[in-house]
């Protein structure tokens, strides 16, 4: 909709502060914060909803509470990584000691190579989460499938794929697995506006809140109600 100078009538554009004619200052509304708390909004039995965030990414990813929560996960993991890598050699080990059917050298040595690969495979895993980035998308598609793959048992799975546009224009395929946690198909619907976080436990964040099921802990993955400002179970904040 057009508007107009009220001092000389001339048409003006939203963006600009004062009349191009006769230099009257104009009333330009400032813009929304992405963090600010919304009106009511009613739930579908006409129940009022407070503390429902407007439609924005939070500021809180950076939040001191959850920088210190991500980096004491990651401590723990690199715990339980050296503890879990030399399992293996060790128990060989004492299985050799122990047992007349092996040799402790023989016992050792496949120790050696088992704990070798759990080294492995540990430090692949570190590069490949580390070399992750961050990415604003929009879901265009979500389908699900029946699968072999990753299967010993020879019994179907189900994969269930949720299909992203990025914000460059390139096209991503979320697959998560049965079995495993189902995060991005369970809480993103086709035109949800995201962005990842990739060094969270629970990494997509909608872009318009108000209608998420829930507003899940970026740590624990605890699903909270959309109202909440913390997390229920850690107490962390939300990314509100």
């Amino acid at each position: 909709m057009a508007k107009f100078c009220k001092n000389c009538g001339t048409q003006i554009n939203d963006s600009i502060r004062y009349c191009p004619n006769c230099g009257a200052a104009l009333t330009v509304p400032d813009a929304q914060p992405a963090y600010a708390p919304a009106g009511p909004v009613y739930a579908g039995n006409g129940a009022v909803r407070q503390g429902v965030p407007a439609p924005g990414y939070s500021d809180r990813a950076d939040h001191p509470e959850i920088l210190a929560a991500v980096k004491k996960n990651r401590k723990a993991a690199g715990i339980f990584a050296f503890f879990l890598v030399p399992l293996p050699l060790i128990g060989s080990v004492i299985y050799g000691i122990t047992s007349e059917k092996t040799e402790v050298g023989q016992a050792a040595i496949i120790g050696g190579v088992i704990s070798a690969v759990f080294l492995i495979f540990a430090l692949f895993m570190f590069i490949k989460e580390r070399a992750k980035n961050a990415y604003e998308a929009t879901v265009i598609d979500k389908t699900s499938r029946s699968t072999y793959r990753n299967n010993d048992s020879g019994n179907l799975i189900t994969e269930y794929i949720t299909v992203v546009k990025t914000s460059d224009g390139r096209k991503k395929k979320i697959v998560e697995r049965e079995g495993s946690q189902i995060l991005a198909y369970n809480y993103l619907d086709i035109g949800d506006r995201f962005k990842y976080h990739p060094q969270f436990h629970f990494p997509y964040e909608r872009y318009d809140k108000s209608r998420a099921p829930y507003i899940a802990c970026v740590s624990c993955g605890t699903k909270n109600p959309v109202e909440a400002d913390r997390c229920g179970k850690c107490g962390l904040p939300l990314l509100k």
